[in-house]
């Protein structure tokens, strides 16, 4: 029920917004685990407050509460989860939750108390003769004392989860930074070599180079999707320690980590319909092809000069289209849920359609 009204009502203007199916995911399991829990939690405990509220002087309760309101309140606006490892996901919502259930108690316990000061005339004259009892006050304060050290272990347990998530982050800004000149560079400086020309050693060597550094900066951001990023970075190294390999054996290489690129990009969300996407699907799929001409019956055993141009040219324009994913998506470019977020590549191998903006 609780989590009927969340929906419908507090949060029914963003339920009707066109969501895609793994944000209305991420939605409902915010509302299943942590808000409707939150605030169900949040109003038993207030409940307890209730006696210490009829019958003591709260002043001290509520001089606790307007501090602890504010506390809570601006830990809980000013969290963020964007950067936390996708490992730590189910970290984080325990994280939120801690600080989601001490902001809504405090402000459970903060109305309770307001209308129970303003209504007195009218329950004062109920409260029994047995409510002056010491044992009375007494289990009354015992239950006020529970309520709030709930609400500040709340706060506690919150704020020290997020500094440990936070320790966890050290060295990431400057490792996804790293990952940008470096990756970013190679990539631009290889497609525009490739463009102008340069001899076969050269070039694999180049290619090799910038696939390095794209998968290990991929293997040290802890990416999750790409799960034989060694290998990848095996395959890159062989480019740059053997660059004198025929173009054949060196272009299935390259395929390879191109293949393997994509595969670890396409399953985050729009990606698989972005324009620099389909347009690396496009041209692997064209190197692809002619690569599998020459390796079959009749096929020729090593490209001439024209066919080496053209594979430049592509391999050129993938490179160019790979520099823009990463600048425009970063390192959220490999993270992402498989279950959620999984979807099947675009087959692009049959028309120009890969190539349309």
């Amino acid at each position: 029920m609780l989590k009927k009204l969340i929906q419908t009502r507090i949060l029914g203007e963003f339920y009707s917004i066109d969501l895609t199916s793994f944000e209305q995911r991420m939605a409902d399991e915010a509302v299943a685990q942590k808000y409707a829990p939150a605030i169900s939690q949040a109003i038993v405990l207030s409940t307890l407050l209730i006696p210490a509220l009829l019958l003591l002087d709260t002043s001290i309760v509520v001089s606790v509460l307007i501090p602890t309101t504010m506390v809570a309140g601006t830990a809980w606006f000013s969290v963020s989860l964007a950067s936390m490892k996708k490992k730590f996901e189910d970290f984080g919502m325990e994280l939120t939750k801690h600080l989601f259930v001490a902001f809504t108690l405090s402000l459970v316990m903060l109305l309770l108390a307001t209308s129970v000061s303003l209504t007195s005339a009218a329950w004062k004259p109920f409260i029994p003769p047995i409510a002056e009892h010491p044992a009375s006050q007494l289990g009354a304060a015992a239950l006020a004392v529970f309520v709030v050290g709930a609400l500040l272990y709340s706060i506690f347990a919150g704020s020290l989860k997020y500094d440990i998530n936070d320790a966890m982050l050290t060295g990431q800004n400057e490792v996804a930074e790293r990952f940008f000149k470096q990756s970013l560079s190679l990539l631009f400086i290889t497609a525009q070599q490739l463009r102008g020309g340069m001899p076969l050693q050269v070039a694999n060597y180049y290619l090799g180079l910038c696939f390095y550094e794209v998968f290990n900066n991929i293997r040290e951001l802890n990416s999750t999707t790409l799960e034989n990023s060694d290998a990848l970075v095996d395959q890159a190294n062989s480019l740059i320690s053997e660059p004198s390999m025929s173009q054949v054996e060196a272009d299935n290489v390259v395929l390879d980590m191109i293949d393997s690129f994509t595969g670890s990009c396409s399953r985050v969300n729009e990606v698989h319909s972005h324009r620099s996407y389909r347009a690396i699907e496009f041209e692997l799929n064209c190197l692809q092809r002619d690569a599998t001409r020459k390796e079959g019956p009749g096929g020729a055993a090593e490209a001439d000069e024209g066919d080496r141009q053209m594979v430049d040219i592509r391999m050129s324009v993938i490179l160019s289209e790979i520099s823009n994913l990463i600048e425009e998506f970063g390192p959220t470019l490999f993270d992402s849920d498989t279950n959620s977020r999984a979807s099947e590549k675009p087959d692009h191998s049959s028309s120009h359609e890969g190539r349309s903006t």
